[in-house]
């Protein structure tokens, strides 16, 4: 409507050692949104740069773009710069902020698609799809099944209807940029979809298009999943302790009544055998589990107080 004030979106890129590709990446996101034409569809373009670090010449060239930079003294990794990132656009007063990669492998002009859903109120997140789009490349076997498994995983953990967890272009409305918690440095849109979920935020996806890297190389190692796994659990416990520590307590707690019972009814056909440390066993592995019900409930309530 005229005399609304227009919505601000700011595109965040992390980049670290990214000389050869963000001049182009922020020129292009420019090119997309130039300023007169974003007026009609009731937002604007900012751009914001987070230098995670890098060795090159990243800052200068984009300083030299007047493109708005902050900078870590060192690489922390791209969840930490995306947590930079996510509370640099709350405070510049974005309505919505969306993660750009600088290697482009991801489409600017999808950017629109990422944001729309969220200016128009039907969602508080939305992740573009590339397994909904299309991915215009042979997608290397090993990270297709991790992509696979990871979006499998977050559909059991959320109530969303993911069809791609491992998304390089996610955007995030301001209700959610004004609440949101990212611990880790590594596989943020996991962990923000377990963030959203715990504090109710309301998801989308879109279908975008998805190249091939033509520069630089994967931050994704072999050491990856692991550091992914690590961070999950402690959203998981974050967002619901009662149910991560319920579940666990009850595991040991049946474990150690069936291994009791299986190894009394196993002694009485072995004679002279002491199975007294079985016994300490299972008692051991039963006041365990019933301490992680006590820890699941004095880790929701301290969790609850500081809400």
């Amino acid at each position: 409507m005229p005399g609304e004030p227009l919505n601000k979106v700011v595109v965040f890129i992390p980049a670290y050692n990214e000389e050869e590709t963000i001049a182009f990446a922020i020129d292009k996101v420019r090119e997309i949104y130039p300023e007169d034409a974003t007026k009609e569809k009731n937002y604007f373009v900012e751009i914001l740069v987070v230098n995670d670090g890098s060795t090159d010449r990243t800052e200068e060239i984009v300083e030299s773009k007047g493109v708005a930079v902050v900078s870590h003294p060192k690489n922390m990794g791209l969840g930490a710069a995306t947590r930079m990132a996510m509370m640099t656009a709350y405070e510049m007063g974005a309505d919505v902020t969306v993660k750009l990669d600088a290697d482009l492998q991801h489409d600017p002009a999808d950017i629109e698609k990422v944001i729309m859903p969220i200016l128009l109120g039907k969602a508080d997140i939305c992740w573009g799809s590339r397994f909904a789009g299309k991915i215009h490349y042979k997608m290397p076997i090993v990270r297709r099944l991790g992509n696979i498994f990871f979006t499998w995983l977050m559909n059991q953990l959320t109530p969303y209807k993911i069809s791609d967890a491992q998304t390089g272009l996610m955007a995030y409305g301001k209700r959610y940029l004004s609440v949101f918690e990212l611990f880790g440095s590594y596989n943020p849109p996991q962990q923000l979809l377990l963030d959203a979920a715990n504090k109710f935020m309301k998801y989308a996806e879109v279908p975008v298009v998805f190249y091939e890297r033509k520069t630089g190389s994967s931050f994704v190692s072999l050491k990856y999943p692991f550091y992914v796994f690590i961070n999950i659990l402690r959203i998981m416990i974050y967002g619901s302790p009662l149910k991560v520590f319920t579940a666990i307590g009850s595991v040991m707690v049946i474990f150690s009544i069936l291994y009791f019972i299986v190894t009394s009814i196993w002694e009485n056909y072995l004679k002279n055998f002491s199975f007294l440390w079985i016994d300490k066993l299972s008692l051991a592995t039963l006041i365990v589990g019933l301490q992680c019900f006590f820890f699941g409930i004095l880790a929701d309530l301290l969790i609850k107080r500081r809400k």
